[in-house]
This record gives C-alpha cells, structure tokens and sequence, in this order.
C-alpha cells in the first residue's frame, strides 16, 4: 500500500472507495473474498480506499481490528493509499491506536458519534489521538454542527487533521450553511463529499471540494472514476448522466440502510461473497434483496 502522506494532491487524485469487509459463513474476516474485492476495486481505477462504516468498523473486536489492519495493508496494491478507521468510542481509539503504532497506515479516520460528545470534546480526542499516532487524522464530520466550525478550523490550522470528510444529510445540497461556513475558513482542497457519488457534482462545483467517496463505486468503480474525470474537466452534463445511472442503488441505500444494502450488493454483483452481516446490524429481507438484484441490474 502506499504510505505517503496525505496531501491536496492524493486526495484528489482517486475517488475514495468505502468497501465492504466479506466474512466467510462463520463470520469470520475472508482473505480471499477480501482481495477479490479490492482487486476490483483498484481495476475500475480507484486508487484509496477508506475503511470505515461500510465495513462496519464501529463494532470490530480488537482482536478483528488486528486481522482486519493486516489484511488490507497486505491485500492493497503498492500505490493504493488505504485509510482505516477508529473509534467511536475514546476509549476504543486509543486502544486501537496501540495497534496501529504496528502499521504503516498513513492516516487513520475517527468514526463520528452523536451521543455523549460535545465539539471541544471531539476537538480534545482528535489532539490526543494525533498526538499518540504521531500523524494527522480525518476528521467525518456526519452531523450537523457536532464540531464547531471554529473547533473544525483550529484543528486544520494546528495541523492536526489532514482531511475532513464531510457527510451531513441535506434535502437540497446546493443550501449548507455549515458546509459554506467550513469552507470559508478551511483550505477547500482538504475537505471530501463523503456522501457517495449523488451530492458529487454539487459538492465540488458549488463548494469547491476536493473530492468525493463512494460507495455504490465499489461495485461500479470506472462509473466513480468517470464521474470524477467528467468533474475534473467540468464536463457537466456528462457527470449528470453517470451520476443518474447510480440512481437505482443509491435510492435503495437511502431508504432502507447504505450499509447492509451496500454489503449484499456486492455479492449480488457477483463481485466477492460477502458473508453475513454482523449484529448490531441485521440482513435486508429476502424482497429487498430482490430490489437490489434489480437494481443491479439496470445499473449495468
């Protein structure tokens, strides 16, 4: 994997992929089926990969942790940067951190929390946590002014934060008040739309941003790395015609959960068997699996 810092230049280089972790029939992480994914991934010409809610992170063992680390820096190409996730809890990062001090991850990304916090909070674990790995992390900002805009700023200024990734839920994109206010104090090239390919071309073209994650692109990758080359040469009408094509998955994660519907799409797609989805979340219903077959299906 490449272990380069993370800088303007990387993170607008590739689309940054969100992937499944496939677990074999017991449950445990799968190799193979793991590497089939990635392989896939990097061949539609996506080039970082970013572990976190998708892959369901949040609930790993520290034992999984150490598993799940060593498979994805050994799985990943040479030049494919790859970013694992830590946290929500305080407690549970710095553990993890003790792990990572093993690795040679370039960045690590803290998973967001809503309950239990407050932004100096955050502000003080994201210090202390940068100050433990010796590098800077991503910051998720997923909730609507959880971390102030001035806590936000101050970590970006102190260095402290390489990236933000940014995925607050609006009904209209174009109308972001917290985003805007983000960008006006914040070097715009560092802050990722971190809500898949939909709100892609608003996010880049109205705020500036520098990039954009996915991941229905984790099924579909030249369909992400389309979209940000139609971007990058502001062909717009050409980005809105891939961005629709994306459409039929994308509703389907909107309505009835991105992570699990994500997590049986992929086996769907035929792309890795991705095995059973681990508790606290639980496996779309037998008719939703035929909307996602579906969905699939006029994707293609």
């Amino acid at each position: 994997m490449d272990t380069k810092p993370l800088t303007a230049e990387t993170i607008c280089r590739s689309v940054w992929a969100v992937p499944s972790l496939a677990r074999n029939s017991e449950g445990a992480l799968d190799v193979a089926e793991n590497a089939k994914l990635i392989k896939h991934i990097e061949q539609g010409g996506i080039s970082t990969l970013l572990y976190g809610g998708n892959a369901i992170f949040y609930h790993l063992t520290l034992a999984e942790y150490r598993s799940a680390l060593e498979l994805i820096s050994t799985t990943a190409a040479d030049d494919t940067l790859v970013i694992p996730a830590i946290g929500p809890a305080f407690g549970t990062m710095l553990d993890q951190v003790d792990i990572l001090l093993d690795f040679n991850f370039p960045n690590v990304m803290l998973l967001p929390q809503r309950d239990v916090v407050s932004s100096p909070g955050i502000a003080s674990a994201v210090r202390k946590v940068a100050e433990k790995l010796g590098k800077p992390v991503v910051l998720y900002l997923k909730y609507d002014g959880t971390v102030s805009v001035e806590d936000a700023a101050a970590l970006a200024s102190d260095g402290v934060i390489s990236a933000i990734k940014y995925a607050v839920v609006r009904k209209d994109y174009t109308q972001d008040d917290y985003l805007r206010s983000l960008t006006d104090q914040i070097d715009k090239s560092l802050i990722l739309s971190g809500l898949g390919d939909q709100p892609a071309i608003v996010h880049m073209r109205d705020f500036g941003l520098g990039g954009f994650t996915t991941g229905c692109g984790c099924i579909f990758p030249q369909m992400s790395t389309d979209l940000l080359a139609a971007i990058h040469a502001e062909k717009w009408d050409e980005a809105e015609a891939i961005r629709e094509r994306f459409l039929p998955l994308e509703q389907l994660r909107d309505s009835l959960g991105p992570i699990s519907i994500l997590h049986r799409a992929t086996e769907l797609a035929g792309i890795a068997q991705t095995g059973p989805i681990i508790p606290l979340l639980s496996e779309p219903a037998e008719s939703v699996r035929e909307e996602i077959a579906a969905a699939l299906h006029q994707m293609k």
